[in-house]
């Protein structure tokens, strides 16, 4: 193995508190016990140098303060914006790289690094007869969210040249604790006191499983080409349909209809954060009434979903406060994730029945059931984590069937 050490010194620089999507997702982390590492393997295209690879990873240290950033806990958590320093990046040859890159990545998601002592980025290149073949890069999703680190790889694959679009994290901090930011935070609160009163957790009653942390996956053709057709029906979107059938699900495997749910919102609606290399997921809280029939329901969590999404931004530490002094436990909700890319569903008309399997562990703590919706061609897939000490393993896979049964029956 050889190492290049990759120097680099990009704009920005300062020590400030932390954004309310970093504390946000440090506060997951705790409560997962996972530095919740993201990234993977990539081929790197025929004529690629090792020299064109660390070229494109001294852009983005340079580019985005995420990149350039540690962790300061002296008077924190704070976030420390490095204007400079040295990273790093270490090159293997191997006949086989693609197995060796998946080594690579074993190793570095499984070593947990020190967010206040080192770069946030790990990388490395994997040669074959000195050509890269494949590029390693993992770093906590402190860095980013997902559609954050879309943004970041499209722009570094074009070399974008003109400034950044929107706040980097310092600025964000900013205006976050000026008046403006304290007056969104407030009102998303209010928010949350508002609804908790309409809130019935779940109880840890259940033993749970020896894997009390269990992942499973659900692959429904179904379910995708069933969406399409609903809401060519009803004009409601997609995005609706599926929030409504799932909170739907949850409320009959649990008995009950009033249904209590926190979505992951991306907050990347608002205005000037579409583009921004920083995480800014938060969870925004969304009750509804769902008995009935999917068409008289879609009304109702439509505008449920409206009002968790508009107050999914603010202060963790003061909504954390609100929910100290509160006699309901909302973290012993369900968590809902939309993940998917293309967001007006249509697949092929299918009835085959969706495949599900337990295909795993979580890495840690989860909540009590979590369900994110990914797509990929002709078929939605849900994964589905599930802390069995809440609902046991029949009731998570009967939420997935039920969601799935729920918008087939909707075709009409």
């Amino acid at each position: 193995m050889d190492r290049i050490d990759v120097a680099f010194r990009g704009e920005g620089s300062g020590v400030a508190e932390l954004t309310w999507g970093q504390r946000s997702m440090l506060l997951t982390m705790d409560r997962e016990r996972s530095w919740l590492p993201m990234g993977g393997h990539q081929p790197v295209a025929p004529g690629t140098t090792v020299a064109d690879v660390v070229g494109e990873l001294r852009y983005s240290l340079e580019r985005y303060q995420s990149f350039r950033t540690r962790l300061r806990h002296d008077e924190g958590p704070l976030q420390e914006v490095h204007a400079g320093g040295t990273l790093t990046v270490e090159v293997y040859e191997t006949p086989d790289p693609l197995g060796f890159a998946g080594e690579v990545e074993h190793a570095y998601r499984t070593a947990e690094p020190d967010l206040a002592a080192d770069w946030p980025l790990r990388a490395a290149v994997v040669c074959r007869d000195g050509r890269p073949e494949r590029l390693v890069v993992i770093m906590p999703h402190l860095v980013t969210d997902a559609v954050g680190a879309g943004v970041m790889v499209a722009e570094a694959t074009a070399r974008v040249a003109t400034p950044v679009t929107g706040p980097q994290p310092l600025e964000l901090a900013a205006w976050q604790r000026s008046p403006s930011g304290e007056r969104q935070s407030a009102a998303a609160v209010r928010h949350w006191e508002r609804h908790l009163p309409s809130v019935t957790p779940l109880s840890p009653s259940l033993t749970p499983d020896p894997q009390r942390f269990p992942k499973a996956r659900f692959t429904s053709p179904a379910m995708a080409s069933a969406v399409a057709a609903v809401s060519a029906r009803t004009g409601v979107d997609p995005a609706t349909i599926l929030s409504t059938a799932f909170m739907m699900a949850v409320g009959r495997v649990t008995g009950t209809d009033q249904v209590a749910v926190r979505h992951l919102v991306s907050n990347r609606f608002r205005t000037g954060l579409a583009e921004v290399v920083s995480p800014l997921a938060q969870l925004g809280l969304c009750v509804a009434d769902v008995s009935g029939p999917l068409d008289d329901a879609l009304g109702r969590v439509a505008r449920a979903s409206l009002a968790a999404h508009k107050h999914a931004y603010y202060n963790p530490l003061q909504l954390a406060e609100l929910l100290a002094g509160a006699g309901t436990d909302v973290t012993r909700t369900v968590c809902y994730n939309d993940r998917r890319t293309q967001r007006g569903t249509t697949a092929e008309p299918s009835t085959a029945d969706g495949v599900f399997a337990w295909v795993g562990a979580s890495t840690g703590p989860t909540e009590p059931l979590f369900l994110h919706i990914d797509d990929e061609p002709g078929a939605l897939v849900l994964t589905v984590d599930v802390d069995t000490a809440f609902l046991s393993r029949a009731d998570a896979e009967a939420v997935a069937r039920t969601m799935e049964s729920i918008i087939v029956a909707g075709r009409g």
